[in-house]
This record gives structure tokens, sequence and C-alpha cells, in this order.
């Protein structure tokens, strides 16, 4: 259980500051796509997204977006963003994490990813030894099937710990 625990919890991705960032001892973040920066199987950034990206980049903190999509479908997404990509990253693997953390330049123990679930996203994260926040998801997923099934077991997962979140 303790790797489906994530560090923090933030409503948007937009809510992760440089300060926080570094509060957490991080260097650099890795961002999940669908539900976390974009729209649901879409290339459109979520609202903000774009700005939060730039700021990150001019406060010192480099960004990569970490995604199980298609490889070509990701770098549309993150060409928008002008920022690194690793597509088809085969979360919660842990070698798409490690692959982050080289194209940012730093250790996984200083990589903090971003992402909006718990079984992929920070799962992978955690037995990767990397710093994790998990964001909820913008909106409702369009996949259904497998994916419902996966949002009522985090909803039961998360229930044993939220509320003692820092």
């Amino acid at each position: 259980m303790k790797f489906l625990r994530p560090d923090r919890t933030c409503r948007y991705l937009t809510d992760i500051t440089p300060e926080l960032v570094r509060a957490m001892h991080c260097k650099a973040v890795a961002i999940d796509a669908d539900n976390t920066s974009s729209f649901d199987l879409t290339t459109e950034p979520l609202p903000g997204t774009e700005d939060w990206v730039r700021g990150m980049k001019a406060a010192g903190v480099p960004v990569v977006l970490l995604s199980n999509a298609k490889t070509a479908r990701a770098k549309v997404l993150a060409d928008r963003y002008d920022i690194p990509v690793i597509g088809l990253a085969a979360k919660p693997l842990r070698q798409g994490y490690l692959r982050a953390a080289w194209k940012t330049r730093t250790r996984p123990g200083r990589l903090l990813v971003a992402g909006d679930q718990l079984f992929t996203d920070i799962l992978g994260a955690s037995r990767s030894g990397c710093r994790t926040i998990w964001v909820q998801p913008y909106e409702a997923d369009k996949r259904g099937g497998s994916f419902l099934l996966k949002r009522k077991l985090e909803r039961a997962v998360s229930a044993r710990w939220k509320g003692r979140m820092e």
C-alpha cells in the first residue's frame, strides 16, 4: 500500500508551484498527459497548463511529459509545451520514470511526478524512488470499462489515507 500513497495531493496540475517542487526537495517535474495536463484522449492542453509549464521553466524547473499514450500523440502535446517527451512509457514499470530523470538531468529521488492515476502514475513513480503528487482527474474518463473500475478502486485505496496527507 505504501507505493500507492502519494507524497501530496492537488486538485489541478497548475496548483503545483516551483516553491512546492523545491520544498519537496525536487529539481524537475514529470507530468502525465490525459486528464492531468491535457483533456482525456486528446492533444489539447488543459486550461492554464501552457502558462504553468512556461512558469516552471522560467523558475528553472525542467518539465518532461511522461505518458503511456502513443509517442506521436504525446509528442504533439509536448511540442506545444516545448518540453521533452517520453511516450509509450509503460507506466507503472520503472523504465519510463528512469528515462524522465535522465532527460531532466536529475536523480529519481529529485524528480517529482504528477499524475491522475494511482495504479500507474503514483505506483510506478513511488517504486522508482520519485516523489509524487496525485492530481484529481480533470474530467470523467472517456474510456469507461476497466477505467471506471480503476477509479472505484482508487477511491477505496485513497480513503485509507485521505485526511492524513500533508
